[in-house]
């Protein structure tokens, strides 16, 4: 899917940046080789509050749907109550990050759509 292109989602990354100041973190486009000539569409977005990483991505080829994958942590995290607040508004940014690419995709999509009927 088109939406899928690093191209694509840096510019909807740049997007949601200048829409939602401070909320995208250090987010970026991950370098992927294509999956059958077609970018898988991982977005990265690293924890500061936390050993591990979350990533988003759409569930399958061709829908618009994402989700947001939290690795393993490879050691305990112990945090102090202000580390807690910040790592639950890193999940928040991430959260709000997944429903705008899936917004976006579902806007795309229906514009390729408008676009194969005529």
């Amino acid at each position: 899917m088109p939406f899928r292109s690093k191209d694509t989602l840096q510019v909807w990354l740049d997007e949601f940046g200048a829409k939602e100041p401070g909320r995208i973190g250090t987010a970026y486009v991950a370098d992927q080789e294509a999956v059958d000539g077609r970018d898988s569409g991982l977005v990265i977005f690293p924890l500061r509050n936390a050993t591990t990483s979350v990533y988003i991505q759409p569930i399958e080829t061709g829908a618009p749907d994402w989700r947001v994958t939290i690795e393993a942590q490879p050691e305990v995290t112990e945090l102090s109550p202000e580390s807690l607040y910040d790592l639950c508004e890193e999940l928040a940014n991430t959260a709000a990050l997944c429903a705008f690419l899936q917004a976006k995709s579902i806007e795309h999509m229906a514009h390729l759509n408008a676009h194969a009927q005529d």
